[in-house]
């Protein structure tokens, strides 16, 4: 029966009194969420975890973590605290550990308050202080509405001998179910008395969860005030903005002397609300979804007569390059449009002759198999004959791929979206050339997904996951983020396997729909997708 009860809830995390690592090193909190899966009784990493917050103790994190709630289920939960001293590593083992806390979601949504506060727990150094750690939960709205915000503050006073212009940025929170705030937004800094921060886009679920009638603050600081930098507050709501208050005045902090006759400054707003169309609008609309297969064939994986090696399968279980074409392909084939896709074998020989980007059916004309099947078939009928060899090079898929994509839009075909997928052991030659080759294909309708197999440094794939680091060439940084690497060794439970579609599809929708923001292309109006069984032309 299928569930009709599924919801997801918000986590708004905030730490304090977190341990430092020495006493001139500050932390560098990140949280992960784990999830203990009932069946092994084992601990799954999941793809939630917050932002990086630099250089703080007592971080309050704007990141929420969105979890699957089921009544019916025992969900227990894991919040692991490091301290983030390698930016290009995603895997929180990597990281410096901090402590961990663990709870239920049923124990923290069945609260009156839906808060829990935690101390963090070393369980190598049981008896050390880690900190704390303050979990909120609340249902999340599924809103799908944009918030498009420009503010401008006037008439602050500059005081001080030297009058020095002042360094402002806001920060905006939003009010929790328990009256608590948590931070949502915060800008850049421009030096000025009465900066026009620049228009910026918040989704409607982040600033107020779908309910515009929320208390939102926003607090105006002066970077150059390190002792009080709090220049003043306003309090408002979406719903104010939205019937036409566009002026607040900022209170300065209780603590700050005022003359009576001064004016306070104001904070002025210009507001925008829309709900822009959504992936499935533009799958509606005719979008042509193309997913392209690269699979690592280099010697690193091992002679794939040997059952130690990455290639090996037998007719009782598949191996993790069969498992991720099953898992993730199945997924992605209901969404191409013909079912036919490119295969493509890299870093070894085939009939005798090196290749980088060698079609496994042996057709450079026509590179297509069809239906995942198609992919598996190939990919097996290519282990009886290839010779793995190397090195491991990236660039030439991606370059080939970059250059089919360019041919599709010169002859005026922009309602495509290519899905490369590269599947690999992870040992990676040509690092330079492969990020100039995503730095040149990320103007372009592309993902690129990266599964790792095998147990290797995946050091170099998490530098090409740039979600915190955007990748540069040192004169040319990436117009955006278009690649999503997954481990699996980090998904080898009964339960966890399940979440492995998930982790490496999760940025795709987001990826498509900046693409089509940013070249300004609305869906057409839906098409008659109708399947008409064969039978049906008899």
């Amino acid at each position: 029966m299928a569930r009709t009860n599924e919801a997801q809830i918000e986590l708004k995390i905030n730490c304090t009194q977190l341990t430092t690592l020495d006493f001139l090193t500050r932390s560098n909190p990140r949280v992960y969420l784990l999830i203990k899966d009932q069946r092994t009784q084992k601990w799954t990493t999941t793809t939630c975890s917050t932002e990086v917050i630099m250089g703080e103790s007592n971080p309050e994190f704007f990141k929420s973590l969105l979890v699957d709630y089921h009544f019916e289920e025992l969900q227990e939960l894991r919040f692991i605290v490091v301290h983030v001293n390698r930016p290009t590593q995603k895997d929180w083992r990597q990281q410096e550990f901090i402590g961990q806390f663990d709870y239920d979601l049923g124990s923290l949504m069945g609260g009156q308050e839906r808060k829990v506060k935690g101390k963090l727990y070393n369980p190598r150094n049981p008896t050390k202080d880690c900190g704390f750690i303050t979990i909120s939960g609340e249902e999340f709205s599924r809103s799908k509405k944009i918030v498009r915000l420009r503010l401008q503050v006037n008439q602050i006073e500059i005081k001080g001998l030297f009058r020095r212009k002042p360094d402002l940025y806001f920060r905006m929170s939003r009010s929790n179910e328990d009256g608590t705030y948590s931070p949502v937004y915060v800008s850049d800094s421009i030096v000025s008395e009465d900066p026009p921060w620049p228009e910026f886009e918040i989704p409607e679920n982040t600033l107020c969860n779908g309910d515009e009638h929320r208390a939102l603050v926003i607090e105006v600081k002066n970077k150059r005030r390190a002792a009080q930098p709090i220049i003043g507050s306003c309090t408002f709501s979406l719903n104010e903005l939205l019937n036409g208050r566009t002026k607040y005045q900022l209170r300065p902090p209780a603590t700050t002397k005022v003359n009576s006759r001064a004016s306070l400054p104001s904070l002025h707003f210009t507001v925008s609300i829309d709900e822009p169309p959504t992936f499935l609008d533009y799958i509606a609309g005719g979008i042509e979804i193309n997913l392209v297969v690269a699979i690592d064939f280099t010697s690193s994986n091992g002679n794939h007569r040997n059952p130690n090696s990455l290639h090996y399968s037998n007719q009782n279980s598949e191996n993790s390059y069969q498992k991720a074409i099953s898992s993730v392909g199945k997924i992605l084939e209901a969404y191409d449009y013909d079912k036919k896709y490119p295969v493509y074998g890299f870093g070894a020989k085939f009939n005798g002759v090196l290749s980088h980007v060698h079609p496994l059916n042996n057709d450079y004309e026509n590179p297509e198999v069809t239906g995942i099947d198609g992919i598996l078939a190939a990919y097996s009928q290519t282990m009886n004959s290839v010779e793995l060899f190397g090195p491991t090079n990236f660039s030439p898929i991606i370059n080939q791929t970059a250059s089919k994509i360019r041919s599709e839009l010169d002859y005026g075909n922009d309602k495509a979206y290519y899905i490369l997928l590269i599947i690999t052991d992870g040992v990676i030659t040509d690092m330079e050339l492969t990020v100039r080759a995503i730095i040149n294909a990320s103007s372009l309708p592309l993902s690129i997904v990266i599964v790792g197999v095998g147990n290797a440094d995946f050091t170099k794939m998490h530098i090409l996951d740039a979600d915190d680091v955007p990748l540069t060439d040192g004169d040319t940084q990436m117009e955006s983020d278009i690649v999503q690497f997954v481990a699996m060794k980090d998904f080898e439970t009964e339960y966890s396997k399940y979440l492995l579609p998930k982790a490496v599809l999760e940025e795709i929708p987001e990826q498509f729909l900046g693409y089509m923001r940013r070249k300004g292309i609305l869906p057409s109006s839906p098409v008659n997708n109708e399947i008409i069984p064969p039978e049906y032309y008899n």
